[in-house]
């Protein structure tokens, strides 16, 4: 629904005519306008005779568009926008000067009245509104990572648990891995099962996508375990990798073994419970974290990167 209009203030009307004085010479120029704003052409041919001057004509035109109501106030305010956006006079107008100082009066009334917008001030409530978005965006997502880093602290308490309970645990783990990554912007698929797989989770970073291994056990995965994550990963495209999250964290015997010992590129990044539990306590952002465990890996062969070091 439009917003509501009133007719053109009689300062504004006066700074209208004012314009329509210095800053225009040929009529067809002001036609012209007058109809880009809407100005039906009938309305505007009624007084568009050879006896009236440009300033007569366009009193009349105005003064018609008032008695119009809303429909006429609209078009009203239509004029006067175009007349603002010209940076200079018309052409053929001989005082430049003068025709430029009667738009930038018009201008300043037109502000004044809130018929058009200031640009510069225009500007600064746009960047001010971006900032507040912005701030409310980094305090929303420090929100949730807040009551990410509390319930990571809740399941790893020392504690006896029951075989049940272990399990949940794990399950928890795959749900704050997901919560995690899309607090972070990352798109995170979460868990699933195909007729051959199980899938702990997978997300695309930096023009890869990644598949997730997750696990909450008292023991490290063993080479053969590693080798069941890797089969998975080669079995989808070339360009896809895996992030191993193990929360026992890793043998450095085995992964050397393994290293050398799985056929092809090694595709496979490790994260350990260490590794989670600095992210979860803020010490380091989940992107700096990917980062340097990929750029490790890639420069310098260190599939197996820890975050403390």
């Amino acid at each position: 629904m439009n917003a509501p209009v009133k007719p053109l203030s009689i300062a504004v009307r006066n700074e209208v005519l004012n314009v329509v004085w210095a800053a225009f010479h040929y009529r067809d120029d002001l036609k012209a306008l007058m109809i880009g704003a809407d100005v039906p052409e009938s309305l505007y041919n009624r007084y568009a005779t050879t006896d009236n001057a440009k300033v007569k004509i366009a009193r009349a035109v105005l003064d018609e568009l008032r008695d119009l109501g809303d429909k006429g106030w609209r078009i009203q305010h239509k004029i006067v926008a175009e007349l603002c956006q010209m940076d200079r006079p018309a052409n053929g107008v001989a005082d430049v000067k003068n025709g430029r100082a009667a738009l930038q009066r018009l201008r300043r009334v037109a502000v004044d009245a809130s018929i058009v917008v200031d640009t510069v001030q225009a500007g600064i409530d746009a960047r001010r509104d971006r900032e507040a978005a912005r701030q409310s965006q980094i305090q929303q997502r420090l929100a949730v990572l807040g009551d990410l880093s509390n319930r990571f602290n809740e399941l790893s308490a020392p504690k006896d648990r029951s075989r049940d309970e272990l399990q949940a645990r794990g399950y928890a783990l795959e749900k704050l891995l997901r919560e995690l990554f899309q607090a972070n912007d990352i798109d995170y698929e979460p868990s699933h099962r195909t007729a051959h797989e199980q899938v702990d989770g997978s997300f695309f970073f930096r023009g890869f996508p990644y598949l997730v291994e997750a696990r909450w056990v008292q023991n490290m995965p063993t080479a053969s375990q590693l080798s069941d994550f890797k089969r998975k990963v080669d079995g989808k495209l070339d360009s896809t990798r895996g992030l191993y999250v193990s929360m026992a964290g890793f043998d450095d015997d085995i992964l050397d073994y393994f290293a050398s010992q799985s056929p092809g590129r090694n595709n496979i990044v490790y994260m350990s419970g260490q590794d989670l539990a600095l992210i979860f306590g803020g010490n380091i952002g989940l992107v700096d974290a990917l980062l340097s465990k990929i750029d490790a890996a890639e420069s310098l062969g260190k599939f197996r990167f820890d975050l403390s070091a």
